[in-house]
């Protein structure tokens, strides 16, 4: 990757957004539906979502990103998005499986409105495939004719969310062939974690990553083949990612999925109420090691930097810190300490060096700009 791309993905990362839930309720019922156990069917009253968009503009956050649940099934989900706008977001996005766009009407007022963005949650390139995902009927017409009427509309950025399990991933290439002779050039590629329906349904979404890792590499390669595509991977282990580098998630977003979980980690830190999802499913979450070393942090009161990877620590200045806190936690002073150091990765390959069980690895952000091959095995 060259370093104005490398500039370029870290830019658009790291710009602030501001993440506004509408929605307790889905017109799906997705078999990896992470928010599953908080369906409740209910909607955010509208004078709630007005403080929390005015809460984002005294932030001076100019990105907005709307998100449920389903959000277009808010009642005043029109009048958000104008109310969005009149206060100042210059860029309004919302998630959504699109099936309300289908109504184009819906759409253009919308647009008119002040939406800017559509991210589509489209999780197969036929019938049978997405609503294997989706759980209902007719479920895919809508979606798909709703992602036509934005791309033909002219006036929106589209892209798409595909979450990849067990039941999509060998026609990954496929989809993303679909969408594109469709019109659509961006993509982001979501690994499944382990919470609501995806947890519930694990023995049918959970795969093997190094049987799926052929199909990956094919469906990575479109970037390529396709120059004005754009692919970002979300949760995505960045092991898998060697050949790609450039499609390893920038960590910033690592401080999303903490303020996502802040009211799980505020209990274990002020009650030591261990994190309800420790245990067993930690080996399917993104977000392992960090619960780990802050469980660590708050036995010890204390936690080191990793150390460099023994092929690399003549090569690389790393100057490895300490971090002891002063008083309570703070979530995202140890964040930004874990993302500089204790965020570490290895290659596949060093699963045969012979340091292999003492070494930790490198940086994350170092094999983002340099990567995988700096790592030699001994």
């Amino acid at each position: 990757m060259d370093k104005s791309n490398f500039t370029k993905r870290n830019k658009t990362a790291e710009k602030p957004k501001h993440w506004v839930r509408l929605t307790y309720i889905c017109n799906n019922n997705c078999i990896f539906c992470l928010d599953k156990e908080n369906q409740g069917g209910t909607f955010v009253p509208l004078e709630e979502v007005k403080k929390e968009l005015e809460r984002g503009r005294n932030l001076k956050i100019k990105k907005l990103i709307l998100s449920g649940g389903e959000p277009t099934l808010h009642p005043d989900y029109l009048e958000i998005i104008k109310f969005a706008k009149k206060i100042g977001y210059q860029e309004i996005q919302t998630i959504t499986n699109g099936r309300l766009f289908a109504y184009k009407n819906f759409l253009d007022k919308a647009a008119t409105n002040g939406l800017t963005e559509i991210t589509f949650s489209i999780h197969g390139h036929t019938k049978n495939l997405y609503e294997k995902q989706s759980g209902i009927k007719g479920s895919f017409e809508q979606a798909l004719t709703g992602l036509v009427n934005a791309l033909k509309s002219k006036k929106l950025i589209i892209n798409i969310d595909i979450v990849i399990n067990k039941t999509n991933y060998k026609y990954l290439e496929k989809i993303m062939e679909f969408f594109i002779n469709l019109g659509v050039k961006e993509f982001d590629l979501l690994q499944i974690i382990p919470f609501g329906a995806a947890w519930h349904n694990k023995n049918k979404i959970f795969y093997d990553l190094k049987k799926a890792a052929p199909y990956f590499s094919k469906a990575f390669s479109l970037q390529r083949k396709y120059p004005d595509i754009y692919i970002w991977t979300n949760r995505f282990p960045p092991q898998y990612l060697e050949g790609f580098e450039e499609l390893i998630q920038h960590p910033i977003k690592l401080h999303d999925e903490i303020r996502g979980r802040k009211k799980m980690f505020d209990e274990f830190l002020g009650k030591d109420v261990l994190m309800n999802c420790f245990g067993q499913k930690c080996s399917y979450c993104f977000i392992k090691n960090f619960c780990k070393d802050l469980i660590e942090l708050k036995k010890n009161k204390k936690i080191k930097s990793r150390k460099i990877a023994y092929c690399l620590d003549n090569k690389y200045e790393f100057k490895g810190k300490e971090f002891i806190p002063a008083g309570k936690i703070n979530l995202k002073k140890f964040l930004d300490f874990y993302i500089e150091n204790r965020y570490f990765i290895k290659s596949l390959r060093c699963q045969t060096c012979k340091q292999t069980k003492k070494c930790d690895g490198a940086p994350i952000n170092l094999i983002r700009k340099e990567k995988f091959k700096i790592l030699k095995r001994i």
